[in-house]
């Protein structure tokens, strides 16, 4: 009897993980817009650097020329 109730709990789990891990693997129409959000703001954010850099060289050539 005891066996049986051991074996009981070990499917239990291995049936709880396997449902847990099955929900997991679908992403969501949430998750998918949240990437692309991500990505967006990682576009932006370096084309935002690109154009600070090249202000500041802008910058720094006008400043030698008006020396």
């Amino acid at each position: 009897m005891f066996v049986l109730k051991k074996i009981i709990v070990l499917i239990s789990i291995l049936v709880f993980l396997g449902i847990g891990t099955i929900g997991c693997e679908r992403e969501g129409p949430a998750e998918r817009t949240g990437k692309k959000l991500d990505d967006a703001a990682e576009q932006v954010g370096e084309k935002a650097e690109k154009l600070m850099e090249k202000s500041g060289e802008k910058l720094e050539e006008a400043g030698e020329k008006m020396q």
